[in-house]
């Protein structure tokens, strides 16, 4: 086993260095924005909708099919067509939701294509004097085989 001579090692001084932030090596999409990804067969939401949000244990989807809009707003568990977000505080990760259906309906009715997975930013918007989280997929970016693309309005 190697054991150097702690003579042999030079002291260093750290005067002058900073420390690199880790989120420097994080994608900008998922340090700035609320994203959320569309599968075929779940929707992902990242940390940033979940802090958007203020980490609200139910919410309501609601889907404009002409805008290709997703609009996700906090709701009482009590309210009919709730959905579980966020589980207390303990769930601060991102928010993984596995529906065929609704994926099949949202590929189906936004004419996207069922090869590929999508991915939205999303901003606070105000609803019924309710802060809320729009997605816009018609400008979603596309991906298969661990490539990005941009979305065009021709395919």
């Amino acid at each position: 086993m190697f054991s150097p001579a702690k003579s042999k090692i030079e002291e260093l001084d750290l005067s002058g260095f900073k420390i690199v932030s880790s989120e420097m090596f994080v994608p900008r999409y998922k340090q700035v924005f609320p994203g959320c990804s569309l599968y075929p067969t779940k929707i992902c939401f990242n940390k940033m909708s979940l802090q958007a949000l203020n980490y609200c244990e139910f919410v309501l989807m609601q889907v404009n099919t002409e805008r290709k809009w997703l609009l996700i707003t906090p709701v009482n568990s009590k309210d009919k067509d709730s959905v579980r977000w966020v589980k207390g505080q303990k769930e601060i990760g991102s928010k993984s939701m596995e529906s065929k259906p609704f994926c099949d309906e949202l590929y189906k009715s936004w004419e996207l294509n069922p090869e590929a997975n999508y991915r939205a930013t999303g901003r606070l918007v105000s609803v019924r004097n309710k802060v809320a989280l729009l997605y816009d997929f018609s400008t979603a970016k596309e991906w298969t085989s661990n490539t990005f693309k941009r979305k065009t309005s021709d395919g």
